[in-house]
């Protein structure tokens, strides 16, 4: 055994036959597998006492044994010395292990490969790939305000998603005008409905059929690029997200409780949820906060509604929006309308 703890990290690790791991006991190198066991003691970099050897060469194995990369598991990889799969908090970087599993073989995984995978996540995350925010904008009712306030998003040369409702009864031509100027038209219900709710009464095809493709096709008639939608109250569950999938690319869920939290989600998921910054809810601190702890490839999703002074609230003031478009602006962070988020990588 000894032979095979001095061989990590060196070029003699090549010079180990089945034999050498046959008399020192480890039974879990067969003739096929001893090549995973060899590349990675010469590759590694840890240097370990014989007992947390054994385990970790026989880890190694068992990840080289497995039949298809949709068995691995972020545990794992970790198990057999792999880097960097652990957030700050010590819980599996589920992030960093997809992104490894995209470009990772069909079979006979080895360490050094899926380390380098996961350190080309990292190194995109640190240094190639964009800090996003996306503004979303909601309700048929919010056009005016919007279409208004054009000259604000002109100013920072920012864009944002607004999610249209009530098609049939608001200006379509301005509508058409602030996609025409670089913005994104989504969807957020023909009447509105409580998706949650209205999917339980009367089914999930009816809620389709009565809130959704209608609009929809309204609005494709019109020429209007819709891929994305966003849920009127947040409101939905795990079969209305599947339906929806089918006509939409992306799909944004809502967070508008007291003591919101703005949290940064990772750019390539097609469900996300939006926090809002509402009147009633919106804290600029928090949201510079969440702004300067964006990191590469991942988006703080924003949404609200009209924006000036109303006695509702559900709306932004121009002030406050003005504020956080600057403040995220003199970070150099990149502005995606929400179609737009998940091609990070470009």
């Amino acid at each position: 055994m000894s032979k095979i703890v001095n061989a990590q990290g060196s070029p003699d690790a090549q010079l180990l036959s089945f034999d050498d791991f046959d008399n020192a006991q480890l039974a879990c190198v067969d003739t096929e597998s001893v090549i995973a066991a060899t590349i990675y003691l010469e590759n590694t970099t840890n240097f370990l006492e014989e007992s947390e050897l054994r385990d970790r060469v026989c880890s190694v194995v068992s990840l080289y044994n497995v039949v298809g990369k949709t068995d691995l598991t972020p545990e794992l990889l970790i198990e057999s010395g792999v880097k960097g799969l652990a957030d700050d908090a010590g819980k599996p970087d589920l992030w960093a292990f997809d992104e490894a599993m995209l470009d990772a073989p069909e079979k006979n995984f080895l360490v050094p490969e899926l380390q380098r995978l996961v350190n080309a996540f990292h190194y995109n995350r640190d240094n190639v790939w964009p800090k996003q925010i996306n503004l979303s904008f909601d309700d048929g009712g919010a056009l005016n305000s919007l279409y208004e306030h054009l000259w604000l998003f002109e100013k920072y040369n920012a864009t944002i998603t607004y999610f249209v409702s009530h098609l049939a009864l608001i200006d379509e031509q301005r509508v058409l005008e602030i996609e025409a100027q670089g913005h994104e038209i989504g969807h957020h219900g023909a009447l509105h409905r409580h998706a949650a709710i209205y999917s339980k009464e009367h089914g999930v095809e009816k809620w389709l059929e009565d809130d959704i493709l209608g609009q929809l096709e309204d609005m494709k008639a019109l020429g209007l690029n819709v891929t994305t939608f966003a849920y009127p109250f947040g409101a939905r569950t795990k079969e209305t997200d599947e339906a929806l999938l089918k006509h939409f690319t992306h799909i944004r869920r809502f967070a508008a409780w007291g003591g919101l939290e703005y949290r940064n989600q990772r750019s390539d998921l097609a469900i996300m949820t939006g926090y809002s910054i509402d009147s009633h809810i919106i804290n600029l601190e928090r949201i510079f906060k969440a702004i300067d702890s964006l990191r590469g490839g991942e988006t703080l999703y924003l949404g609200t509604h009209a924006i000036g002074n109303y006695t509702s609230p559900w709306h932004i003031t121009t002030e406050n929006l003005e504020a956080v478009i600057s403040y995220a602006a003199s970070k150099d962070i990149q502005f995606c309308k929400m179609v737009e988020c998940q091609n990070f990588k470009k």
